[in-house]
């Protein structure tokens, strides 16, 4: 299996997010060419870029830049892995646990 290259993990982060990277950049007081300079040249943003990307798109800096996870007890892994669904997945999840509350 091939490693997710940051740039996709950047695009498939906006499409998740169904936010357009005119609206990322804004958000992060950069240019969107800036942005497509990262996928051209295989580059990485800076650091304090970095830390602005992934605040915005609701994940870690080391998600963002390596793809990998930092280590996390199940439940926070979950909690995470719900809070980067997009807004229309999370409200199925969360119907789903209230239903069950009704269980208990």
């Amino acid at each position: 299996m091939r490693t997710e290259l940051f740039y996709e993990r950047l695009e498939r982060l906006l499409k998740d997010k169904n936010m357009q990277q005119k609206k990322l950049a804004d958000i992060c007081g950069i240019s969107s060419n800036g942005i497509s300079t990262w996928k051209v040249t295989g580059s990485y943003p800076r650091a304090d870029i970095a830390v602005k990307l992934a605040a915005a798109l609701g994940v870690t800096v080391e998600y963002l830049i390596t793809g990998e996870l930092p280590e996390i007890d199940k439940t926070d892994k979950l909690a995470y892995d719900v809070s980067i669904l997009p807004e229309k997945k999370r409200h199925v999840v969360q119907a789903v646990i209230d239903s069950l509350s009704v269980f208990d």
